[in-house]
């Protein structure tokens, strides 16, 4: 293969540089790197960007491992040069925006220079039409293409913004591309005749700049890819739906030596694996074979690991005397859908992410005699390596690939029973598929905890391609009727394992796995969401008349007709904390609730409901926002429950030094929350927590160095200001601090238990946490958590069921010795300090984990409308 011929040259003349330092800067200054474009001196308004103070090849003691990284100033610029000399090979596109309003970049390159690139492109374009509708034809038209088909692979750059050497690896790869002459290179020739290239060049520009794994929000955008919380997950989203590549590669960094994702148990149970490894399995071995040959060694965890997560030792044999492979490998697995590739698989067919190797060391060669290139450079051209043989893999492949996709598509259709799974030596412990349901229901009207969440859920669904049905008449299924216009997911369709892995509970795999790469072990919308969902197993008999929709239903919403003392909004929903705090922000006068009482028509009002005055400016202001919102504030009447005045929203304090997932959250809700680390706190000349109403916190009470926080916090809590805690944490904050006496908080530890859980609300209506919530929830736990002994000033408002086969309802977490004393403990309690001077709610989960939890999320501004009283 040319590319990586070129490569080995490269290597080996690096490597030959023996000379002094200074004479090692001039010779680095000639030596080829393969592009005239991504170098200095860059383009662009020059700003402050991590990528830029990386080493760059001038250091002596590391001149050979280095070279300059562009940064994020530079990208746009230098892109437009390349895409302009590629003479209308490429184009460049704006996909959308990062979390602090960054560009995206998406570069295309489809050439359709001769006929025969035209035709071969209109041949896919064909395909792409009847893929998801009618793949039998889709394969049909594919046997009458023979080869003459362009087939679309996808291409992420940095997600993680201090993995640098990706998106130089796109920039170089997009330089030859756009400059070889047609003609003069093989394999350049193939990839413009026979492939649409789609270079999402990177992912995270905002961790790129700051130097940093998360984006502007504080987020692993690697975990993001079935909640979709982030704008820039929504961009390489509406990508991958759009062209269906069959293969994706997730450029990251670091292994040694280099992983490449040829993935351990547990699998998804919702992917077709046996297509999947099908085609995994040889192009990590065209993968491996190219890395091999430029002197570079390769880590394939699913062929080469053991079962706690770790390559054999030299013995050969692991430490549970088994050798390593496919039977034993665990800790590099596709269980969660909310990696890139993960995500990939569900649409496409393939996908692998790409742990770049970067020691200087010998760990990255076959051998320590290997000339290959080592540090950030090796790094580089690693990925080069792989996106080159992958594409040549994919494209001798191409017809192949593209059939066996439509196949996928074809079995859902028609909602097809697994197939036997696998071949030796996967044929053990490796078929983790199970039957899909005939359907979901998504039930509206009184089956339903919340409509507006009911939709918010049939979006996302919608966006990602899964087709929704609606009841067109009332239906009756196992002794429940559902009202005309509840939505259906029915399981005959294209992107079924889509639709299963979004909507299903989960599975418990306690006893099956030891180690999971990354929690959560259960990401359920249907349980984690604000909306309530039904599964129909499969073989039921279910036959409801439906409509396909393409858009969720608009809501009525708005106030109850009639007589009114009041209006009552019950706060069960992140729509209904949005609709508050927006009429809170608008100064619109309310009162809590601090007992239970029923509506003028007989509804029950928790305690935490707001109530609204009659008057006829915010009776219209209510009438508003409800029909804008979908939710309906009810009548009261005379008979009113003891409430307390709110003042304004509540000014919320995260105690953390970043933007993070927390702060994410309750701006999402409509809080406008400040953060502040401890160590700030501490420093700042003056104390800033009386400008504070509530305290978010996950995590530690500050140390005795640091006693100017502790005693600014024994200030606010003396004074009245609420506080929130999440985790253990979040619980030791108010016992180290002497605030609570009594609380004490147990997690359970081990790689990657955590999951989905059960738990009892004993508070019932009664409570000002969890009175809006139902008599039996669903939370996500990581790591499972829960309190082992609550202060007498605080009341419990949730516990695990008393029943320990109760407690977990998806993922890994096995109750043995270590969770003795879960069954039965509280994991939600409200109450005060020990003084009786502030409020305070701890969870034992987190409720605002990783955007997920959307359920929880009013049980916080419950929290927070209560401490700030």
């Amino acid at each position: 293969m040319p590319r990586q011929a070129d490569h080995a040259k490269m290597a080996r003349r690096w490597m030959t540089l023996t000379v002094a330092a200074a004479t090692m800067v001039s010779l680095l200054a000639v030596a080829p790197t393969g592009s005239a474009g991504a170098e200095p001196p860059w383009c662009g308004t020059p700003t402050s960007d991590a990528a830029e103070n990386l080493p760059d090849g001038t250091d002596p003691a590391d001149p050979v491992g280095s070279f300059p990284h562009i940064p994020y100033y530079a990208i746009r610029c230098t892109l437009e040069e390349i895409v302009a000399s590629s003479n209308g090979r490429m184009s460049l596109e704006v996909m959308g925006k990062s979390a602090l309003d960054r560009d995206l970049f998406l570069v295309t390159v489809n050439a359709q220079d001769t006929v025969q690139q035209r035709q071969d492109f209109q041949a896919w374009q064909q395909v792409r039409r009847v893929a998801l509708t009618d793949p039998v034809r889709g394969q049909g038209l594919l046997d009458s293409f023979g080869d003459d088909v362009k087939v679309p692979i996808f291409i992420q750059g940095a997600i993680h913004g201090n993995e640098f050497e990706g998106v130089e690896a796109i920039f170089e790869t997009l330089e030859t591309l756009a400059t070889t002459p047609y003609g003069t290179d093989d394999e350049v020739d193939a990839v413009l005749d026979h492939s649409v290239l789609l270079f999402n060049v990177i992912q995270n520009p905002d961790g790129r700049v700051a130097g940093t794994r998360a984006n502007g929000n504080g987020f692993d955008l690697n975990r993001d890819f079935m909640t979709q919380s982030q704008p820039e997950t929504h961009a390489a989203v509406s990508v991958i739906q759009k062209w269906l590549p069959p293969d994706v590669l997730d450029l990251h960094g670091y292994v040694t030596p280099t992983l490449i994702e040829a993935t351990t148990k547990p699998h998804n149970p919702s992917i077709d694996y046996d297509l999947w490894l099908k085609w995994n399995q040889p192009r990590v071995d065209a993968n491996e074979a190219a890395l091999n040959d430029l002197g570079y060694a390769v880590t394939r965890p699913v062929n080469d690991w053991c079962s706690d997560g770790d390559p054999a030792p030299e013995s050969g044999i692991c430490p549970d005397g088994d050798p390593p492979g496919p039977a034993e490998a665990e800790g590099w697995d596709d269980w969660g859908p909310f990696y890139t590739p993960m995500y990939a698989q569900h649409v496409g067919l393939n996908g692998s992410t790409i742990e770049m190797c970067n020691t200087t060391g010998t760990g990255c060669l076959t051998s320590p005699s290997s000339t290959a290139i080592r540090g950030r450079l090796g790094a580089r051209i690693i990925q080069e390596s792989v996106i080159w043989s992958s594409v040549a893999f994919d494209i001798e492949h191409r017809a192949d690939l593209l059939y066996d996709q439509l196949e996928r598509y074809e079995r859902g259709l028609t909602n097809a029973a697994r197939p036997q799974c696998c071949e030796p030596p996967f044929d053990v412990d490796n078929n983790w598929m199970e039957e899909f349901p005939t359907a979901y229901i998504v039930p509206m009207g009184a089956s339903q905890r919340s409509e507006p969440e009911a939709n918010r859920l049939v979006d996302w669904l919608l966006v990602n391609g899964i087709l929704v049905d609606q009841l067109k008449q009332a239906y009756t299924w196992e002794g429940t009727t559902y009202p005309a216009g509840s939505y259906v997911v029915p399981m005959t369709q294209a992107l079924r394992g889509l639709a299963d892995t979004a909507l299903s509970l989960g599975a418990d795999i306690s006893e099956d796995i030891s180690v999971l790469y990354a929690p959560p072990a259960a990401w359920s919308h249907g349980y984690l969401w604000g909306a309530d969902v039904v599964r129909v197993e499969r073989d039921a008999s279910f036959a409801p008349t439906t409509n396909r929709i393409l858009k969720a239903s608009h809501l009525l919403g708005g106030v109850e007709a009639g007589t009114a003392q009041g209006y009552a909004l019950a706060i069960d929903s992140p729509t209904a904390v949005r609709t508050l705090n927006a009429l809170m922000d608008d100064g619109v006068t309310a009162r809590l609730t601090t007992e239970p009482s029923t509506s003028a028509t007989g509804k029950v009002l928790p305690t935490g409901t707001v109530v609204f005055g009659a008057d006829p400016a915010t009776k219209v202001r209510l009438a508003s926002i409800g029909r804008a919102n979908d939710v309906w504030f009810h009548r009261t009447g005379s008979t009113t429950a003891a409430t307390e005045p709110i003042d304004r929203m509540p000014r919320i304090l995260v105690l953390t030094g970043t933007a993070n997932q927390d702060v994410w959250a309750l701006q999402n809700l409509g809080f406008t929350p400040s953060f502040m680390s401890t160590g700030a706190l501490n420093g700042a000349p003056t104390d800033p927590l009386p400008d504070y109403d509530v305290i978010w916190n996950t995590g530690a009470y500050p140390s005795a160095a640091n006693a100017t926080a502790r005693a600014r916090l024994q200030a606010y809590f003396a004074a009245g200001g609420g506080y929130i805690g999440a985790g253990a944490n979040g619980a030791n904050f108010l016992a180290t601090g002497g605030l609570v006496s009594g609380l004490t908080a147990v997690a359970r530890s081990g790689s990657g238990r955590s999951g989905i859980v059960n738990w009892d609300n004993v508070g019932g209506t009664a409570s000002p946490v969890t009175g809006a919530s139902p008599a039996q929830d669903t939370a996500i736990m990581d790591p499972p958590t829960w309190f082992t002994s609550v202060p007498t000033t605080m009341s419990v408002d949730g516990r695990f069921p008393s029943d320990p086969s109760d407690i977990l309802a998806a993922g890994m977490w096995l109750l043995d010795a270590q969770s003795a004393s879960a069954p039965g403990a509280a994991v939600i309690a409200h109450g005060t300090t020990a003084t009786g001077s502030a409020r305070l709610t701890t969870f034992a989960m987190n409720p605002l984990y990783r955007a997920d939890p959307e359920r929880e999320w009013s049980m916080v501004a419950l929290a927070a409308y209560w401490a700030d009283q």
